[in-house]
């Protein structure tokens, strides 16, 4: 990619990764990239847990427990296995705090594009992610692994890796989302 414009409109997400995931210095750049995020009032509502190795497969504990009990072991298999999907997981919460000029939904807007930053960054480094919410986004016991309080929410799960192959990009036409208003 040459330009930030042709990576833009080529980034597609990529559901099938494997190793390698970036290193600790290419993560650093990616996590970088996320902070830069516009941020009113600098309040850095954000907070992003990287997870590998050993703790994809504990999280996945965490997931088939918080599903509860009696749910079919297929459901359980399946929610222990959603962690491995990509060698590296990037976590990103919500912490909205109380301020008059900026409301909550401004901030969890704001995590959105510090997730988009790091898509961006991350297909710049030649990687590949997918972001994904779903049920466990949502579950009690998730949200507790992660030290969020009643207000705080993850706004995705951010699976990271090389892309096994790259999905084609799909054709959007502009005047099905584009409107000029006068």
């Amino acid at each position: 990619m040459n330009t930030v414009i042709e990576l833009l409109q080529n980034r597609v997400s990529s559901p099938k990764l494997t190793a390698p995931a970036p290193n600790s210095a290419e993560l650093e750049q990616i996590l970088a990239c996320a902070v830069r995020a516009p941020d009113h009032a600098r309040l850095k509502p954000w907070q992003f847990h990287v997870i590998s190795g050993q703790a994809l497969s504990k999280l996945g504990e965490i997931f088939a427990r918080a599903v509860g009990e009696g749910v079919a072991q297929d459901k359980l298999d399946k929610c222990r296995n959603m962690p491995l999907r990509a060698p590296l997981m990037i976590v990103a919460t919500c912490e909205p705090q109380e301020n008059a000029k900026v409301p909550a939904l401004e901030q969890f807007l704001a995590v959105g594009a510090a997730i988009q930053n790091m898509q961006v960054a991350i297909s710049s480094l030649g990687y590949g992610s997918i972001w994904r919410t779903g049920e466990m986004a949502h579950l009690s016991e998730v949200k507790d692994a992660f030290g969020l309080s009643s207000a705080g929410e993850i706004v995705g799960f951010i699976y990271v890796g090389t892309p096994e192959k790259l999905p084609s990009k799909p054709v959007t036409n502009l005047s099905d989302c584009v409107k000029y208003w006068d």
